[in-house]
């Protein structure tokens, strides 16, 4: 099978294999340099469906401003010069008829904030920097969670006897230093310009974030086990790429496109789950009515259906269950569900770049906000705030918003976080939110430490 271009059909069988996801890909891990693990453990059931593992990648694309470079399982590289890579990605990805699972093999990985450019001509874009990376992946495992049970798919090579006898490891992690960029007095006052933007009339929102930097060493393993029994989520991820590892309890899809059918979930407005029914219904009530975190959400959810717009149907785009409450693992959202249907000339790198970086991310207007944050943050985010998921062989795609998340690379990692700054936004409290977001994630960096 070649790895791009047409496929033939992935096969699915029952995988007959012991544990949870978790354990089976803990093993998996262990002995691949290159593998992923996506689960979806809480939140709305549109949400939390399908959890996949994949290992080994029959290639790795490394995108930048100019080029895309291809490596393979077998060592081989080669680099491809063009001045569109965001077409000549589609040329390379793998194609393969979409059966009844959205995923049964592709493009997996991550598309950096930054990458914004390569969609969005206003958009500023960096020429050096790795923009995206990917593994393609022709075979991996699925748990369905209607069905519990985990299924083998491949396309080619029948890789599930490496699976079977994989063996569990289990190192020691530890952290130090830990540090915020910037500090809170520096934080505050980029609140106030940003404030000052809105005052002008340059902005409606921006999303100002800190992040908190970190040394560490052994297995990061041990802090993604703790993160999902801390925050369980609907986009949880482990991912162990070339040079790095990416963790993360998202609660936020990016874009989903199934069939021509695509979809996105703003969300705005957040209230604690106490597990007493009568505060938790009277703080979800209370969410509803704050003028703030509604004209927050209305205007994050007009961004979404005007995002999606450009990609679909004439009078297909609809926003459902419009600022419905609904439960996560710890928390309560007010969410938005937007869907459309793509236009027959396009496809899901179309859909995702239509939307892509995510409003609640950036503020509005969005391209206007991201110069402002370019300005005050000053530092490139990287991996904070662009989007974890994967572009399926059979033309769909799912993607997270890269919240809640942290990245590791040769002994250094960050953890980032923002808050959505308006007119009437507190320094002091715009802080808080920023600790707040991270918290889970900085906990779970302790406890694996203990």
């Amino acid at each position: 099978m070649g790895t791009f271009g047409d496929a033939a059909e992935p096969q699915v069988r029952p995988l007959d294999i012991g544990g949870t996801q978790f354990e089976i890909y803990r093993r998996i891990a262990a002995s691949s340099p290159q593998s992923f693990l996506f689960e979806s453990l809480s939140g709305p059931e549109t949400l939390a469906e399908t959890s996949i593992i994949g290992f080994d990648p029959d290639e790795t694309i490394t995108g930048y401003a100019d080029r895309l470079v291809i490596e393979g399982r077998d060592g081989s590289s080669r680099t491809v010069r063009t001045d569109d890579p965001v077409a000549e990605l589609r040329r390379v990805l793998p194609r393969a008829p979409q059966g009844r699972h959205r995923y049964l093999g592709g493009a997996v990985g991550i598309v950096e904030y930054e990458a914004a450019g390569l969609w969005e001509a206003r958009a500023p874009l960096e020429r050096d920097a790795p923009l995206m990376e990917f593994g393609v992946y022709s075979d991996g495992i699925l748990f369905d969670s209607s069905e519990g049970r985990p299924y083998y798919f491949f396309t080619g090579e029948d890789r599930s006897a490496s699976i079977v006898r994989a063996e569990p490891a289990r190192g020691p992690f530890s952290h130090s230093g830990l540090r915020a960029e910037p500090d809170a007095a520096g934080f505050e006052r980029a609140v106030e310009e940003a404030r000052e933007h809105v005052r002008a009339g340059d902005i409606f929102q921006a999303v100002l974030s800190r992040r908190f930097g970190f040394e560490y060493g052994g297995d990061p393993m041990r802090v993604y086990e703790r993160l999902r029994e801390l925050n369980p989520s609907p986009y949880l991820y482990h991912m162990k790429m070339r040079n790095r590892t990416i963790m993360g309890a998202s609660p936020e899809m990016l874009v989903r496109v199934t069939g021509r059918r695509v979809e996105t979930f703003p969300i705005a407005g957040t209230r604690p789950i106490t597990g007493d029914a009568a505060r938790d219904a009277a703080l979800g009530e209370e969410m509803a009515g704050d003028e703030k975190e509604v004209a927050e959400h209305v205007m994050l959810v007009d961004l979404g259906r005007n995002d999606i717009g450009r990609v679909c149907e004439p009078g297909s785009v609809r926003a459902e269950d419009l600022m419905s409450v609904r439960r996560f693992s710890h928390v309560q959202h007010m969410v938005t569900h937007v869907t459309g249907t793509l236009r027959g000339d396009l496809d899901a790198i179309d859909a995702f770049g239509a939307v892509f970086p995510a409003g609640t991310v950036t503020g509005a207007p969005k391209v206007r906000a991201m110069e402002i944050i370019s300005s005050l943050e000053r530092a490139r985010r990287g991996g904070y705030a662009g989007a974890v998921g994967y572009f399926a062989s059979g033309g769909s795609c799912d993607f997270a918003i890269a919240i809640r998340s942290m990245f590791l690379e040769g002994g250094r990692g960050y953890v980032q976080a923002g808050a959505g700054i308006v007119y009437d936004s507190v320094p002091e409290s715009e802080l808080r939110e920023t600790e707040h977001k991270a918290g889970a994630l900085l906990a779970a960096l302790r406890e694996a430490s203990a």
